[in-house]
Protein backbone atom coordinates (compact mmCIF):
# COMPACT_ATOMS: atom_id res chain seq x y z
CA UNK A 1 0.00 0.00 0.00
CA UNK A 2 2.84 2.25 0.99
CA UNK A 3 4.28 1.23 -2.47
CA UNK A 4 1.07 2.29 -4.33
CA UNK A 5 0.86 5.34 -2.29
CA UNK A 6 4.50 6.67 -3.13
CA UNK A 7 3.74 6.05 -6.92
CA UNK A 8 0.51 8.07 -7.15
CA UNK A 9 2.15 10.82 -5.08
CA UNK A 10 5.09 10.74 -7.87
CA UNK A 11 2.28 10.23 -10.63
CA UNK A 12 0.67 13.74 -9.62
CA UNK A 13 4.05 15.55 -9.17
CA UNK A 14 5.08 14.59 -12.51
CA UNK A 15 1.95 15.51 -14.01
CA UNK A 16 2.20 19.06 -12.46
CA UNK A 17 6.14 19.25 -14.06
CA UNK A 18 4.06 19.02 -16.76
CA UNK A 19 2.28 22.17 -16.73
CA UNK A 20 3.51 25.85 -16.77
CA UNK A 21 1.78 28.91 -14.99
CA UNK A 22 1.95 31.40 -17.27
CA UNK A 23 0.43 33.95 -14.94
CA UNK A 24 3.85 34.82 -13.14
CA UNK A 25 7.43 34.62 -12.98
CA UNK A 26 9.39 35.44 -16.20
CA UNK A 27 7.61 35.45 -19.03
CA UNK A 28 10.36 35.56 -21.88
CA UNK A 29 11.81 31.55 -20.22
CA UNK A 30 8.78 30.16 -20.37
CA UNK A 31 7.34 31.17 -23.64
CA UNK A 32 10.46 29.84 -25.29
CA UNK A 33 10.32 26.83 -22.96
CA UNK A 34 6.92 26.15 -24.45
CA UNK A 35 7.05 26.95 -27.92
CA UNK A 36 10.17 24.73 -28.74
CA UNK A 37 8.26 21.70 -28.13
CA UNK A 38 5.67 22.76 -30.39
CA UNK A 39 8.05 24.04 -33.28
CA UNK A 40 9.93 20.28 -32.52
CA UNK A 41 6.36 19.01 -33.32
CA UNK A 42 5.60 20.51 -36.57
CA UNK A 43 8.83 20.16 -37.75
CA UNK A 44 8.66 16.44 -37.03
CA UNK A 45 5.35 16.30 -38.52
CA UNK A 46 6.61 17.87 -41.75
CA UNK A 47 9.26 14.95 -41.77
CA UNK A 48 7.29 12.17 -41.36
CA UNK A 49 4.87 13.88 -44.15
CA UNK A 50 8.23 13.66 -46.46
CA UNK A 51 9.44 10.24 -45.67
CA UNK A 52 5.59 9.06 -45.94
CA UNK A 53 6.15 10.32 -49.67
CA UNK A 54 9.97 8.98 -50.01
CA UNK A 55 8.37 5.29 -49.11
CA UNK A 56 6.25 5.32 -52.08
CA UNK A 57 7.88 7.25 -54.49
CA UNK A 58 11.04 4.54 -53.61
CA UNK A 59 9.35 1.66 -53.68
CA UNK A 60 5.85 2.09 -55.05
CA UNK A 61 5.25 -0.50 -58.04
CA UNK A 62 3.39 1.71 -59.98
CA UNK A 63 6.20 4.64 -59.91
CA UNK A 64 5.41 8.04 -60.30
CA UNK A 65 1.83 7.74 -60.62
CA UNK A 66 1.60 6.57 -56.82
CA UNK A 67 2.95 9.77 -55.86
CA UNK A 68 0.94 11.50 -57.98
CA UNK A 69 -2.45 9.79 -56.37
CA UNK A 70 -1.52 10.72 -52.90
CA UNK A 71 -0.26 14.34 -54.12
CA UNK A 72 -3.72 15.16 -55.86
CA UNK A 73 -5.41 14.32 -52.24
CA UNK A 74 -2.98 17.23 -50.34
CA UNK A 75 -5.22 20.15 -51.31
CA UNK A 76 -8.41 17.85 -48.62
CA UNK A 77 -6.02 16.46 -46.55
CA UNK A 78 -4.34 19.33 -45.94
CA UNK A 79 -7.68 21.27 -45.28
CA UNK A 80 -8.73 18.81 -42.67
CA UNK A 81 -6.14 19.24 -40.60
CA UNK A 82 -6.46 23.30 -41.06
CA UNK A 83 -9.99 22.95 -40.12
CA UNK A 84 -9.39 20.88 -37.14
CA UNK A 85 -6.69 23.02 -35.84
CA UNK A 86 -8.65 26.13 -36.09
CA UNK A 87 -11.81 24.73 -33.89
CA UNK A 88 -9.40 22.63 -31.60
CA UNK A 89 -7.65 26.29 -30.97
CA UNK A 90 -10.55 27.27 -29.29
CA UNK A 91 -10.89 24.60 -26.90
CA UNK A 92 -7.16 25.93 -26.36
CA UNK A 93 -8.17 29.03 -25.62
CA UNK A 94 -11.44 28.43 -23.14
CA UNK A 95 -9.17 25.94 -21.42
CA UNK A 96 -6.40 28.22 -21.17
CA UNK A 97 -8.81 31.47 -19.80
CA UNK A 98 -10.12 28.88 -17.20
CA UNK A 99 -6.91 27.86 -16.11
CA UNK A 100 -5.85 31.27 -15.48
CA UNK A 101 -8.91 32.18 -13.78
CA UNK A 102 -8.54 28.85 -11.30
CA UNK A 103 -11.99 27.87 -12.70
CA UNK A 104 -11.21 24.12 -11.77
CA UNK A 105 -15.43 23.40 -12.81
CA UNK A 106 -14.83 24.84 -16.14
CA UNK A 107 -11.41 23.71 -16.85
CA UNK A 108 -12.89 20.42 -16.44
CA UNK A 109 -15.81 21.14 -18.68
CA UNK A 110 -13.72 22.92 -21.31
CA UNK A 111 -11.35 19.54 -21.44
CA UNK A 112 -14.45 16.91 -21.70
CA UNK A 113 -16.36 18.96 -24.25
CA UNK A 114 -12.87 19.49 -26.33
CA UNK A 115 -12.66 15.63 -26.27
CA UNK A 116 -15.89 15.56 -27.20
CA UNK A 117 -16.13 17.62 -29.55
CA UNK A 118 -13.00 16.38 -31.51
CA UNK A 119 -14.46 12.72 -31.30
CA UNK A 120 -17.88 13.88 -33.10
CA UNK A 121 -16.29 16.18 -35.65
CA UNK A 122 -14.24 13.19 -36.52
CA UNK A 123 -17.22 10.46 -36.78
CA UNK A 124 -18.62 13.44 -39.12
CA UNK A 125 -16.08 14.22 -41.44
CA UNK A 126 -15.46 10.43 -41.78
CA UNK A 127 -18.72 9.85 -42.68
CA UNK A 128 -18.76 12.36 -45.06
CA UNK A 129 -15.17 12.00 -46.35
CA UNK A 130 -15.64 7.96 -47.04
CA UNK A 131 -19.03 8.81 -48.97
CA UNK A 132 -17.62 11.90 -50.87
CA UNK A 133 -14.09 11.11 -51.51
CA UNK A 134 -14.70 9.53 -55.48
CA UNK A 135 -16.67 13.05 -56.10
CA UNK A 136 -14.47 15.10 -54.45
CA UNK A 137 -11.81 13.66 -56.80
CA UNK A 138 -13.73 14.03 -59.64
CA UNK A 139 -14.28 18.02 -58.61
CA UNK A 140 -10.73 18.33 -58.59
CA UNK A 141 -10.46 17.08 -62.11
CA UNK A 142 -8.09 14.37 -60.94
CA UNK A 143 -6.47 12.40 -63.98
CA UNK A 144 -8.46 9.24 -65.10
CA UNK A 145 -5.39 7.42 -64.58
CA UNK A 146 -4.17 8.14 -60.89
CA UNK A 147 -8.29 8.72 -59.65
CA UNK A 148 -9.35 5.28 -58.65
CA UNK A 149 -6.02 5.21 -56.27
CA UNK A 150 -6.28 8.52 -55.45
CA UNK A 151 -9.63 8.15 -53.98
CA UNK A 152 -8.45 4.91 -51.76
CA UNK A 153 -6.15 6.69 -50.30
CA UNK A 154 -8.41 9.09 -49.48
CA UNK A 155 -11.21 6.81 -47.96
CA UNK A 156 -8.79 5.18 -45.79
CA UNK A 157 -7.43 8.27 -44.88
CA UNK A 158 -11.04 9.79 -43.78
CA UNK A 159 -11.74 6.65 -41.85
CA UNK A 160 -8.58 7.45 -39.50
CA UNK A 161 -10.06 11.15 -39.13
CA UNK A 162 -11.64 10.44 -35.73
CA UNK A 163 -8.05 9.39 -34.00
CA UNK A 164 -6.32 12.49 -35.85
CA UNK A 165 -9.27 15.12 -34.16
CA UNK A 166 -8.82 13.41 -30.65
CA UNK A 167 -5.37 13.60 -31.28
CA UNK A 168 -5.43 17.31 -32.32
CA UNK A 169 -8.06 17.95 -29.31
CA UNK A 170 -6.02 16.50 -26.91
CA UNK A 171 -2.63 17.91 -27.60
CA UNK A 172 -4.35 21.35 -27.69
CA UNK A 173 -5.66 20.84 -24.36
CA UNK A 174 -2.33 20.16 -23.09
CA UNK A 175 -0.97 23.11 -24.38
CA UNK A 176 -3.61 25.25 -22.95
CA UNK A 177 -2.16 24.51 -19.08
CA UNK A 178 1.45 24.79 -20.43
CA UNK A 179 2.02 20.87 -21.64
CA UNK A 180 3.65 20.54 -24.88
CA UNK A 181 6.45 17.93 -24.06
CA UNK A 182 4.32 15.12 -23.86
CA UNK A 183 2.28 15.89 -27.15
CA UNK A 184 5.85 16.13 -28.70
CA UNK A 185 7.09 12.98 -27.52
CA UNK A 186 3.90 10.74 -28.57
CA UNK A 187 4.22 12.67 -31.95
CA UNK A 188 7.55 11.07 -32.05
CA UNK A 189 6.36 7.73 -31.24
CA UNK A 190 3.56 7.08 -33.11
CA UNK A 191 5.95 8.95 -36.65
CA UNK A 192 8.44 6.50 -35.98
CA UNK A 193 5.71 3.42 -36.21
CA UNK A 194 4.09 5.34 -39.19
CA UNK A 195 7.19 4.93 -41.00
CA UNK A 196 7.92 1.83 -40.29
CA UNK A 197 4.31 0.31 -41.03
CA UNK A 198 5.04 2.49 -44.36
CA UNK A 199 7.85 0.39 -44.94
CA UNK A 200 6.47 -2.97 -44.21
CA UNK A 201 3.45 -2.14 -46.13
CA UNK A 202 4.62 -0.92 -48.98
CA UNK A 203 7.88 -3.27 -49.52
CA UNK A 204 6.52 -6.51 -47.66
CA UNK A 205 2.96 -6.57 -48.19
CA UNK A 206 2.65 -4.18 -51.53
CA UNK A 207 -0.30 -2.53 -50.95
CA UNK A 208 0.89 0.77 -52.28
CA UNK A 209 -0.69 4.24 -51.32
CA UNK A 210 -3.36 1.86 -49.67
CA UNK A 211 -0.32 0.76 -47.05
CA UNK A 212 0.54 4.59 -46.74
CA UNK A 213 -3.07 5.41 -46.02
CA UNK A 214 -3.53 2.48 -43.49
CA UNK A 215 0.21 2.91 -42.04
CA UNK A 216 -0.88 6.72 -41.50
CA UNK A 217 -4.87 5.93 -39.76
CA UNK A 218 -2.40 3.54 -37.79
CA UNK A 219 -0.02 5.97 -36.77
CA UNK A 220 -2.83 8.53 -35.53
CA UNK A 221 -4.36 5.91 -33.47
CA UNK A 222 -1.61 5.40 -31.15
CA UNK A 223 -1.15 8.74 -30.87
CA UNK A 224 -4.76 9.20 -30.16
CA UNK A 225 -4.74 6.61 -27.31
CA UNK A 226 -1.15 7.88 -25.76
CA UNK A 227 -2.88 11.27 -25.55
CA UNK A 228 -6.29 9.68 -24.24
CA UNK A 229 -3.95 7.68 -21.63
CA UNK A 230 -1.91 10.81 -20.61
CA UNK A 231 -5.36 12.81 -20.28
CA UNK A 232 -6.58 10.07 -18.31
CA UNK A 233 -3.89 10.04 -15.96
CA UNK A 234 -3.75 14.07 -15.18
CA UNK A 235 -4.34 14.97 -11.70
CA UNK A 236 -8.07 17.09 -11.62
CA UNK A 237 -9.19 19.52 -13.02
CA UNK A 238 -7.42 18.21 -15.92
CA UNK A 239 -8.00 14.65 -15.94
CA UNK A 240 -10.47 12.90 -18.70
CA UNK A 241 -12.93 10.67 -17.24
CA UNK A 242 -14.64 8.64 -20.02
CA UNK A 243 -17.89 9.34 -18.18
CA UNK A 244 -17.76 12.65 -17.67
CA UNK A 245 -17.07 12.62 -21.93
CA UNK A 246 -19.76 15.16 -23.29
CA UNK A 247 -20.64 18.34 -24.48
CA UNK A 248 -21.24 21.34 -22.09
CA UNK A 249 -23.14 23.64 -23.67
CA UNK A 250 -21.39 26.61 -22.17
CA UNK A 251 -17.89 25.75 -22.72
CA UNK A 252 -19.12 24.36 -26.42
CA UNK A 253 -20.77 27.83 -27.17
CA UNK A 254 -17.18 29.92 -26.26
CA UNK A 255 -15.02 26.95 -28.23
CA UNK A 256 -17.06 27.29 -31.17
CA UNK A 257 -17.51 31.24 -31.22
CA UNK A 258 -13.26 31.24 -31.32
CA UNK A 259 -12.83 27.92 -33.16
CA UNK A 260 -15.22 28.43 -36.01
CA UNK A 261 -14.25 31.59 -37.01
CA UNK A 262 -10.37 30.12 -36.71
CA UNK A 263 -11.04 27.31 -39.15
CA UNK A 264 -12.89 29.67 -41.89
CA UNK A 265 -10.33 31.91 -41.54
CA UNK A 266 -7.29 29.16 -41.81
CA UNK A 267 -9.56 27.79 -44.67
CA UNK A 268 -9.34 31.20 -46.90
CA UNK A 269 -6.04 30.94 -46.76
CA UNK A 270 -6.30 26.87 -48.53
CA UNK A 271 -8.79 28.68 -51.00
CA UNK A 272 -6.50 31.45 -51.68
CA UNK A 273 -3.77 28.74 -52.44
CA UNK A 274 -5.52 27.09 -54.68
CA UNK A 275 -6.23 29.84 -56.66
CA UNK A 276 -2.49 31.23 -56.84
CA UNK A 277 -1.73 27.65 -58.10
CA UNK A 278 -3.98 27.57 -60.59
CA UNK A 279 -1.84 31.06 -61.91
CA UNK A 280 0.96 29.58 -61.21
CA UNK A 281 -0.21 26.36 -63.90
CA UNK A 282 -0.43 28.75 -66.35
CA UNK A 283 3.28 29.71 -66.46
CA UNK A 284 4.14 26.01 -67.24
CA UNK A 285 5.81 23.37 -65.76
CA UNK A 286 9.29 24.75 -64.41
CA UNK A 287 7.44 27.59 -62.75
CA UNK A 288 5.04 25.00 -60.95
CA UNK A 289 8.21 22.84 -59.62
CA UNK A 290 10.52 25.60 -58.48
CA UNK A 291 7.54 26.94 -56.59
CA UNK A 292 6.44 23.75 -54.80
CA UNK A 293 10.58 22.96 -54.16
CA UNK A 294 10.23 26.71 -52.62
CA UNK A 295 6.92 25.67 -50.75
CA UNK A 296 8.49 22.77 -49.04
CA UNK A 297 11.61 24.85 -47.58
CA UNK A 298 8.87 27.48 -46.78
CA UNK A 299 6.97 24.72 -44.53
CA UNK A 300 9.85 24.67 -42.37
CA UNK A 301 10.82 27.96 -41.93
CA UNK A 302 6.88 28.15 -40.18
CA UNK A 303 7.49 26.00 -37.30
CA UNK A 304 8.53 29.04 -35.23
CA UNK A 305 5.41 31.07 -36.33
CA UNK A 306 3.23 27.94 -35.67
CA UNK A 307 5.16 28.29 -32.15
CA UNK A 308 4.28 31.84 -31.30
CA UNK A 309 0.73 31.37 -32.53
CA UNK A 310 0.50 28.57 -30.08
CA UNK A 311 2.37 30.39 -27.14
CA UNK A 312 -0.11 33.37 -28.10
CA UNK A 313 -3.23 31.40 -27.56
CA UNK A 314 -1.68 29.94 -23.93
CA UNK A 315 -0.39 33.29 -22.21
CA UNK A 316 -3.31 35.12 -23.72
CA UNK A 317 -5.68 32.72 -22.44
CA UNK A 318 -3.99 32.26 -19.18
CA UNK A 319 -3.70 36.36 -18.03
CA UNK A 320 -6.99 36.94 -19.92
CA UNK A 321 -8.45 34.48 -17.30
CA UNK A 322 -6.80 35.51 -14.91
CA UNK A 323 -7.32 39.13 -15.71
CA UNK A 324 -3.50 39.71 -15.71
CA UNK A 325 -3.85 41.92 -18.88
CA UNK A 326 -0.86 43.61 -18.92
CA UNK A 327 1.11 40.82 -18.29
CA UNK A 328 -1.13 39.38 -22.05
CA UNK A 329 -0.44 42.45 -23.45
CA UNK A 330 3.40 41.93 -22.67
CA UNK A 331 3.32 38.11 -23.55
CA UNK A 332 1.97 39.46 -27.31
CA UNK A 333 5.11 41.88 -27.75
CA UNK A 334 7.68 39.26 -26.36
CA UNK A 335 6.14 36.30 -28.93
CA UNK A 336 6.03 39.36 -31.64
CA UNK A 337 9.92 40.01 -30.86
CA UNK A 338 10.64 36.03 -31.23
CA UNK A 339 8.19 35.57 -34.10
CA UNK A 340 10.24 38.78 -36.09
CA UNK A 341 13.60 37.41 -34.58
CA UNK A 342 12.91 34.24 -36.29
CA UNK A 343 11.83 34.51 -39.39
CA UNK A 344 14.21 37.56 -40.38
CA UNK A 345 16.28 34.69 -39.19
CA UNK A 346 15.85 31.89 -41.19
CA UNK A 347 13.94 33.45 -43.80
CA UNK A 348 16.99 36.00 -44.82
CA UNK A 349 19.14 32.70 -44.16
CA UNK A 350 17.33 30.25 -46.70
CA UNK A 351 17.56 33.42 -49.00
CA UNK A 352 21.33 33.45 -49.01
CA UNK A 353 21.63 29.82 -48.90
CA UNK A 354 18.63 29.00 -51.69
CA UNK A 355 20.53 27.92 -54.48
CA UNK A 356 21.74 24.63 -52.53
CA UNK A 357 18.71 24.34 -50.35
CA UNK A 358 16.77 24.33 -53.81
CA UNK A 359 19.41 21.82 -55.24
CA UNK A 360 18.89 19.21 -52.66
CA UNK A 361 15.03 19.21 -53.90
CA UNK A 362 15.77 19.61 -57.68
CA UNK A 363 19.00 20.00 -59.57
CA UNK A 364 16.93 21.41 -62.57
CA UNK A 365 19.05 24.91 -62.74
CA UNK A 366 15.70 26.40 -64.23
CA UNK A 367 13.50 24.91 -61.35
CA UNK A 368 16.07 26.57 -58.93
CA UNK A 369 15.63 30.19 -60.78
CA UNK A 370 12.00 29.70 -60.55
CA UNK A 371 11.97 28.68 -56.98
CA UNK A 372 14.57 31.31 -55.95
CA UNK A 373 12.10 34.33 -57.20
CA UNK A 374 9.70 33.40 -54.09
CA UNK A 375 12.77 32.97 -52.17
CA UNK A 376 13.58 36.79 -53.02
CA UNK A 377 10.08 38.20 -52.44
CA UNK A 378 8.26 36.15 -49.60
CA UNK A 379 11.62 34.60 -47.53
CA UNK A 380 13.25 37.93 -47.23
CA UNK A 381 9.63 39.51 -45.94
CA UNK A 382 8.22 36.53 -44.07
CA UNK A 383 8.96 38.26 -40.61
CA UNK A 384 5.45 39.68 -41.54
CA UNK A 385 3.77 36.26 -41.53
CA UNK A 386 4.70 35.73 -38.34
CA UNK A 387 3.62 38.72 -36.80
CA UNK A 388 -0.18 38.36 -38.96
CA UNK A 389 -0.27 35.08 -36.82
CA UNK A 390 0.81 36.33 -33.08
CA UNK A 391 -2.00 39.69 -33.19
CA UNK A 392 -4.44 37.43 -34.56
CA UNK A 393 -3.96 34.51 -31.85
CA UNK A 394 -3.71 37.74 -29.62
CA UNK A 395 -6.90 38.37 -30.40
CA UNK A 396 -8.29 35.31 -30.35
CA UNK A 397 -6.43 34.65 -26.81
CA UNK A 398 -8.75 37.59 -25.84
CA UNK A 399 -12.12 36.05 -26.90
CA UNK A 400 -12.39 37.90 -30.24
CA UNK A 401 -12.27 35.74 -32.79
CA UNK A 402 -14.88 36.84 -35.60
CA UNK A 403 -13.51 40.30 -36.44
CA UNK A 404 -9.74 39.16 -36.92
CA UNK A 405 -11.75 36.31 -39.78
CA UNK A 406 -13.30 38.70 -41.52
CA UNK A 407 -10.01 40.84 -41.80
CA UNK A 408 -8.12 38.05 -42.50
CA UNK A 409 -10.36 37.03 -45.61
CA UNK A 410 -10.98 40.10 -47.30
CA UNK A 411 -7.08 41.09 -46.89
CA UNK A 412 -5.55 37.51 -47.84
CA UNK A 413 -8.23 35.40 -49.53
CA UNK A 414 -10.10 38.31 -51.70
CA UNK A 415 -7.30 40.85 -51.96
CA UNK A 416 -4.88 38.19 -53.58
CA UNK A 417 -8.19 36.96 -56.35
CA UNK A 418 -8.56 40.93 -56.78
CA UNK A 419 -4.78 40.80 -57.41
CA UNK A 420 -4.77 37.87 -59.73
CA UNK A 421 -7.55 39.12 -62.41
CA UNK A 422 -6.25 42.79 -62.33
CA UNK A 423 -2.11 43.16 -61.11
CA UNK A 424 -0.97 40.05 -62.57
CA UNK A 425 -2.45 39.99 -66.02
CA UNK A 426 -0.39 42.86 -66.91
CA UNK A 427 2.98 41.06 -66.16
CA UNK A 428 2.29 36.90 -65.74
CA UNK A 429 5.88 36.60 -64.47
CA UNK A 430 6.12 34.65 -60.98
CA UNK A 431 7.09 37.68 -59.20
CA UNK A 432 4.42 39.97 -59.80
CA UNK A 433 2.12 37.12 -58.07
CA UNK A 434 4.53 36.75 -55.15
CA UNK A 435 4.34 40.29 -54.53
CA UNK A 436 0.71 40.13 -53.16
CA UNK A 437 2.17 37.74 -50.21
CA UNK A 438 3.83 40.54 -48.50
CA UNK A 439 1.29 42.78 -49.23
CA UNK A 440 -1.62 41.28 -47.93
CA UNK A 441 0.34 40.23 -44.53
CA UNK A 442 1.11 43.74 -43.88
CA UNK A 443 -2.71 44.95 -44.55
CA UNK A 444 -3.48 42.03 -41.87
CA UNK A 445 -0.61 43.12 -39.40
CA UNK A 446 -1.56 46.51 -39.93
CA UNK A 447 -5.62 46.23 -39.60
CA UNK A 448 -5.62 43.37 -36.70
CA UNK A 449 -2.49 44.79 -34.67
CA UNK A 450 -4.35 48.27 -34.14
CA UNK A 451 -7.58 46.53 -33.52
CA UNK A 452 -4.96 44.06 -30.49
CA UNK A 453 -3.54 47.58 -29.23
CA UNK A 454 -7.32 49.17 -28.27
CA UNK A 455 -8.24 45.63 -27.13
CA UNK A 456 -5.63 45.43 -24.79
CA UNK A 457 -5.61 49.22 -23.81
CA UNK A 458 -9.04 48.93 -22.78
CA UNK A 459 -8.97 46.32 -20.61
CA UNK A 460 -5.82 47.79 -19.14
CA UNK A 461 -7.62 51.07 -18.46
CA UNK A 462 -10.97 49.90 -17.91
CA UNK A 463 -10.75 46.12 -16.77
CA UNK A 464 -10.22 44.55 -13.62
CA UNK A 465 -6.12 44.21 -14.28
CA UNK A 466 -4.17 43.36 -11.49
CA UNK A 467 -1.72 46.11 -10.52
Amino acid sequence: MMLIGHTRAHTHIHAHENRIDMTEGPLFGKIVNFAIPVALANLLSIAFDAADLAVIGRWSLYGHQSLAAIGATNAITSLMLILAFGIAGGAQVVAAQCYGAKDNRGISHAFHTGIALGFWCGIILMVLGVSMSRLLMQLMRTPADIIDSATLYLRLRFLGIPFTMIYVFGCVLMRAVGDTRRPLLFLLIAGLVNLTLNIFFVTVLKWDVAGVAVATAISKGVSAALVMVALMRNPAPCRIMPGKVKLYWPELKRILWIGVPSGLQSSSYAISNVIIAVAINFLGSVAVAGNTASGMVESVIHVGTFAMYHSVLAFGGQNYGAKEYRRAARAFLICAAISVTFNLVFGWGAYLCGRPLLGMINPDPAVIEQGMLRFQVNFTTYFIAGMLDVVGGGLRSLGRSVSPMIVTMMCVCVFRIVWIYTVFPKYCTLTSLYISYPISWGLVVLINGTVLFFVCRKLILHGEDKP
